[in-house]
């Protein structure tokens, strides 16, 4: 082969690469620029409207992030084709990819046949007032930033400050609310059908909105900001230990996991609570993987007794103007316990994060030892409260529970609800009913029962199988499913693939008890993506 030909090729070759590169890097930054956008801006944003019509601006706001969004993913498609369409191969589908295909397919057969699409928009959903805009569109750009994410995105410990530092300043506006330091004049007061005469029991608080709203956001945000900070190995000696802030992100990361705790106890976020304890339940493997996990789980834990201490401390003396020596003892005493043995298993423990050893068989046997002293707790707490008279609380329904006594006032009124959704399940078993058509499809006879319009079934799965169908329902938990295999695979690994996965485990579980909504719901599909992503580093960690 003549030499000028062979320098021709080589010529071409070097030009292929320089612009596959270059598309790669706009690739990389419009995923960023997508996980960004849903995880922080979207929880954050607020319009000169503030708290009237919220979640209707929350949902135009991310429906124009996408929108914009597509259209760079579209242009950056044509730029490919135009240059050489064979310059980057796309990669396979795997189960995830098709899983999330298949509910889209099944979302708008769904849509289109909807027995209600003259009563109401089923592409936007039900709207204000009772709106939760989760219609066929929403649920269809939640599938295009799955795609976005799982293909393109690399994730970075800075997105993750970044995160972190909105998770606190959420927590901090809702806190200050609860407080009646209503800073940013959030609540407009001249309003009679807006006025807040007790903070206390206020119906939206902070950027987000009900208290249903408040629980998805703070669950995610404390499992994965805490996991964080007990999973991110501490700065090296290495260049990338004396970037600006570097050595500040563990605190950051246990301070946003607490005030996020302190939102929930702030704003009763049951739901949001329970999450919290079944995703640290199934986290005790990577807890116990080693002395130095197990010292930062401890001092996390010491961390949320603090808040609750305090808030208790604010409502007995400010509120009940009781003594609070004796009642409150107990936690202190727990606090500084956690908070000792936490900074001694830190700091005097020599094991490696990276050498730790994976202790399944141990993690398998204290799962099951907390499940057993769960149940006895339970129990007993609730026997407790029969006893003087307390009942209606969270622990005697879940005691009441136990012994097969199921109420329809139990969880609010939500077994009442899911015990007349699945009645209307026959009717529609394969596609449902349409998407966010709850408050149609509900019988109508049974609506009002209690005093409330049920627009949700207030169970993210029986919402599903209503609305969508058995198929739909089977998509979904098989696209749960297929991401939880192979995020256990990476997230021995992977600090922040830990985290997301036990933050993802933590919705999952607070799903079963509440709604699905574009205002903190997309950042679950951010997470999905994350752990099936194809943009992970080979040495096992995330590039800043």
């Amino acid at each position: 082969m003549p030499k000028y030909v062979k320098n021709a090729e080589n010529f071409i070759d070097r030009k292929k690469t320089a612009m596959y590169i270059k598309i790669d890097l706009w690739q990389g930054r419009l995923a960023r620029m997508v996980a960004i956008l849903m995880m922080c801006a979207v929880p954050l944003y607020l319009n000169h409207h503030r708290y009237i019509g919220l979640t209707q601006h929350k949902f135009e706001f991310l429906v124009f992030c996408m929108i914009i969004s597509l259209l760079l993913v579209v242009a950056i498609w044509v730029y490919r084709m135009t240059r050489n369409p064979r310059l980057t191969p796309q990669s396979p589908l795997n189960i995830v990819d098709w899983a999330v295909l298949g509910f889209a397919v099944v979302t708008i057969i769904s849509t289109f046949a909807s027995p209600f699409g003259n009563s109401m928009n089923v592409w936007i959903g039900i709207e204000e007032p009772f709106g939760r805009y989760n219609g066929a569109l929403t649920q269809l750009l939640y599938v295009a930033i799955y795609f976005i994410i799982s293909r393109w995105y690399k994730p970075r410990e800075r997105d993750f400050v970044l995160f972190s530092f909105t998770a606190i300043l959420i927590s901090l506006i809702g806190i200050f609310q609860f407080f009646g330091m209503d800073f940013f004049n959030l609540w407009p007061n001249d309003m009679a059908q807006h006025r807040v005469d007790n903070f206390f029991n206020i119906l939206i608080r902070t950027t987000l909105g009900n208290t249903n709203i408040v629980s998805t956001y703070v669950s995610l945000a404390v499992l994965l900001t805490g996991f964080l900070f007990v999973r991110m190995p501490p700065p090296s000696k290495s260049s990338d230990s004396k970037k600006p802030g570097w050595k500040l992100q563990q605190p950051l990361f246990l301070a946003a996991s607490a005030f996020s705790f302190w939102m929930t106890v702030v704003a009763n976020a049951d739901s949001g609570r329970i999450g919290i304890m079944v995703a640290m339940l199934f986290a005790l493997p990577f807890i116990i993987e080693s002395v130095k996990t197990l010292g930062r789980t401890l001092l996390l834990a010491s961390s949320w007794i603090a808040v609750y201490t305090l808030q208790t401390l604010f409502f007995q003396v400010m509120i009940m103007e009781t003594q609070t020596a004796s009642s409150l003892a107990p936690f202190v005493a727990v606090f500084l316990a956690l908070l000792a043995v936490g900074l001694v298993l830190t700091l005097r423990s020599k094991e490696p994060d990276s050498e730790a050893p994976t202790r399944w068989k141990l993690g398998v046997i204290v799962i099951i030892a907390c499940l057993i002293v769960g149940l006895v707790g339970v129990e007993i707490m609730g026997r407790v409260e029969v006893e003087e008279g307390a009942r209606g609380g969270l622990i005697w329904e879940m005691r009441e529970v136990l012994h097969g006594n199921l109420r329809d006032d139990f969880g609010t009124n939500r077994v009442y609800i899911w015990r007349h959704a699945m009645s209307v399940v026959p009717n529609n078993l394969l596609i449902g009913t349409g998407p966010d058509t709850f408050g149609y499809a509900f019988p109508i006879e049974r609506q009002l029962f209690f005093g409330e319009f049920y627009d949700s079934a207030h169970n993210e799965y029986i919402q599903i199988l209503v609305c969508q169908g058995i198929l739909g329902l089977i998509a979904y938990l098989l696209f749960l499913g297929a991401v939880f295999v192979k995020g256990v695979t990476k997230a021995f690994k992977e600090p922040i693939a830990a985290a997301v996965l036990i933050a993802l485990l933590g919705y999952c579980a607070q799903a079963f008890f509440n709604i699905s909504h574009p205002v903190a719901s997309q950042i679950v599909w951010v997470f999905a993506g994350i752990l099936v992503s194809r943009k992970f580093n080979e040495k096992g960690r995330f590039e800043f």
